[in-house]
Parts: structure tokens; C-alpha cells; sequence
């Protein structure tokens, strides 16, 4: 079966609750959110969540979909990018929510999620610069994200829902080959 990669379309808001619970089950450490707190939002929060991440033209949510017979809305990978309205010279982009379910893994999806996002930040929002927060010590997606263009600016911050983690933040370099 192949991916597509798209952006999520308004009515997927269960497909999204579902793989977005997943995600924070899976890996709890790499999202602000908690799994506890996602999981008691009632349905317009996930509704409105999906909404503005298909139709925001500063916020895009992607969905890696399985394509193929019997796999049809069959979500296993996310990202979501928005436009930061306080900065505005240069126009930054954050990248946020990466995921990919397990099943999915070790081929390209998560390159399939990162360059559209990326693609998007740049072409479709008019973003200068495009950034993204990991936690220091999730090795795995450090070395992800530098294959995919990003570079470590020297920035950090405290991780929110734990302040004794720190999040490291990276600048996709657009001279960097794509994949």
C-alpha cells in the first residue's frame, strides 16, 4: 500500500482524535499535550481542531493516509505548522505534532509529513524561516530532523508540562537537499 500525504480535510476530525491519542499514549513525552487532558475533550474540540488545521491559511494540519483497497481514511502519520503572527520580519514558521504510528515506520513516511510541511510553510503561508522544538534527548528525532534540513540554532527552552526536560530548538536551512 502506498501514502499520500494531504492536508486534513474537515470531516477527519476522528481519524485525527484517533491518531492523535495515539500519539500521546505512544509518546508521551514528546508533546505539550497530555493523553489524559486529550482524552476528556469533547468532540467540538476535536471538530474545531481539524477545521482550522484544513482550512487556516496560517495553520495547516498534514495526514499521512494509507492508499490502496481496504486502507481507505486510514491515518499513520501527522504534522501541523503555523504561522507565527508576533513575528513578522522574518516570518517564522513552527512545526509541531510529528507523528508517526508505529506500523508505519522506517519508511518514508516521516519524510513524506516533513517535506510537505515544510513545502507548505515556505510556498503556501510565505514563511522566512521555519523552526521546530525536540526534546535533547530524543536522539532519534534529532538525527531525523537533520536529515531533513534542520540545524540546531542554539536555543532551548524549558519543556512545559516538565520543566527538568529541555527542548532544543532547530532552523530548517533551505539550502538543504530536500527528500
Amino acid at each position: 500500500m502506498q501514502v499520500q500525504v494531504r492536508r486534513v480535510r474537515d470531516d477527519e476530525w476522528r481519524e485525527y482524535r484517533a491518531l492523535r491519542l495515539e500519539a500521546l499514549k505512544d509518546s508521551p513525552l514528546a508533546f505539550v499535550e497530555q493523553y489524559d487532558d486529550a482524552l476528556a475533550q469533547p468532540d467540538r474540540f476535536w471538530q474545531d481542531r481539524v477545521r482550522r488545521g484544513a482550512q487556516d491559511p496560517l495553520f495547516s494540519t498534514f495526514a499521512a493516509v494509507l492508499d490502496g483497497e481496504g486502507a481507505a481514511n486510514t491515518f499513520v502519520g501527522k504534522t501541523s505548522c503555523f504561522i507565527d503572527t508576533d513575528a513578522t520580519d522574518p516570518v517564522v514558521a513552527h512545526v509541531i505534532g510529528v507523528y508517526v504510528s508505529p506500523s508505519a515506520r522506517g519508511g518514508q513516511v516521516a519524510e513524506k509529513l516533513m517535506t510537505r510541511t515544510v513545502e507548505w510553510a515556505y510556498s503556501d503561508a510565505g514563511a522566512d524561516r521555519v523552526r521546530l522544538f525536540v526534546l535533547e534527548d530524543n536522539t532519534r528525532a534529532l538525527a531525523f530532523y537533520r536529515r531533513m534540513g534542520f540545524t540546531p540554532t542554539g536555543g532551548t527552552m524549558s519543556y512545559p508540562p516538565d520543566p527538568r526536560y529541555t527542548e532544543l530548538e532547530m532552523e530548517h536551512q533551505r539550502s538543504a537537499p530536500s527528500r
